[in-house]
């Protein structure tokens, strides 16, 4: 029995040290961090912590919700009209909902481990935002629009999230205070007048706003607020990055014309139509796991509308496979993390309701459960906040929390 806990408590240390290098690699390279993320699985397997798995369905409603959501993705694997290894292969695309209970089991209460990969993440986020300034100089070939390892709505994305983690250490720490000040602006300036991601300048404004609103007293937020709404003009006059995008939307809005757009503003506004349409036709259960390429093929046959894999908008992509339960449980998920957050110390709720905030706003325009990067990202954060072992103090501020006898 004694070789067998030594063996379990090794495989959860591997566990943990794949957590953290996932967490490096998430803002850097698909490929590392599907291995990574592959040795977590593995890890947890072997580490016993399988075992765990009822208690936090039972106690921890983020636990449970995502959990259920991606158990409704296994049932839509019976009613879709896909094949089965086109299916299965969306419904790993979702797999990062059943990698979050995983990650909680393996760091459980360890906030040396959930520090570090914090610590983790945002060191592969500053490499990428060097590798963006080093592409950007034509000091390092550039392979990607946007210069960047990524793709630019990705790279924007994560701008956006170390200019606000930044920002909150600054405010924070007394330590280093110079060193994240420095992070906090060079993130800003490359989301201003490098990277051409929408939704990461979207996504910064908006993060923006909230760190005004956790950080200044009540009498102090709508003049904070009306002042940061005045720089935003200035940085359109400024940037030619920020005006020629903004323009660009509004030129795609101006112009648009179903079916005939081919503009990245166009195209969604046309899937987006036609994922209202495919939720009005099965609003219950939706089509099935693996069933919006093919139910949009069917849709828009003999039209113009070009197909897709996904609407770039996750709630209607849920919507679309599994129905507006699919899409309310989503959303409750997310609501479930903002209101489970109050019952945390500042920093941590801060960093979590800018999690949610950013998922939320991004999954307007994007499918970001859907995509790889985003949503380990998301799978593996809301995991890692809300890792305590102790959820009957934690998640009573949850209104629909379950009831948990001790």
């Amino acid at each position: 029995m004694a070789q067998l806990n030594k063996r379990q408590a090794l495989f959860t240390q591997m566990g943990v040290w794949a957590v953290i290098c996932t967490c490096f690699s998430i803002p850097l390279s698909t490929s590392v961090m599907d291995l990574c993320s592959a040795l977590v699985i593995l890890f947890w397997l072997l580490s016993g912590k399988a075992l765990l798995l009822p208690r936090l369905v039972r106690h921890n409603p983020v636990v449970f919700l995502a959990t259920g959501l991606f158990l409704f993705f296994i049932a839509g694997l019976t009613y879709s009209p896909a094949t089965i290894r086109d299916s299965f292969a969306v419904l790993m695309k979702y797999r990062e909902l059943i990698l979050l209970p995983m990650v909680i089991s393996l760091v459980m209460d360890d906030e040396t481990a959930v520090q570090k990969a914090e610590n983790s993440f945002l060191a592969g986020a500053i490499l990428l935002l060097i590798i963006s300034y080093g592409m950007a100089f034509s000091l390092i070939p550039s392979i990607k629009y946007g210069y960047s390892l990524l793709f630019h709505i990705t790279h924007s994305f994560f701008m956006a999230l170390l200019s606000f983690w930044a920002l909150q250490r600054v405010l924070d720490s007394t330590r280093f205070r110079s060193f994240w000040l420095l992070i906090f602006l060079a993130a800003t300036i490359n989301l201003i007048f490098i990277t051409p991601g929408r939704t990461g300048m979207l996504s910064y404004a908006i993060l923006m706003l909230l760190a005004l609103m956790q950080r200044l007293p009540w009498k102090s937020r709508l003049a904070g607020c009306l002042f940061f709404c005045l720089l935003i003009p200035v940085g359109f006059f400024t940037s030619a990055n920020i005006s020629s995008r903004v323009q660009q939307a509004l030129q795609d809005i101006i112009h648009y014309e179903q079916g005939v757009s081919r503009t990245s503003l166009g195209m969604r506004l046309d899937w987006w139509g036609n994922s209202l349409d495919l939720i009005g036709e099965k609003p219950l259960l939706g089509h099935g796991t693996g069933s919006f390429a093919i139910q949009q093929g069917k849709l828009i046959k003999g039209s113009k509308t070009k197909p897709s894999d996904n609407p770039h908008n996750e709630y209607l992509m849920i919507g679309v496979q599994l129905g507006i339960p699919g899409m309310a449980l989503f959303i409750a998920l997310m609501v479930s993390q903002w209101l489970c957050a109050r019952s945390f110390e500042p920093h941590r709720k801060f960093l979590i309701q800018g999690v949610v905030l950013t998922m939320a706003t991004g999954c307007l325009m994007n499918s970001f459960l859907f995509d790889s990067h985003q949503g380990h990202f998301f799978a593996f954060f809301s995991a890692l906040f809300f890792s305590s072992s102790k959820p009957y103090h934690v998640f009573k501020s949850c209104s629909f929390s379950p009831t948990i006898s001790r």
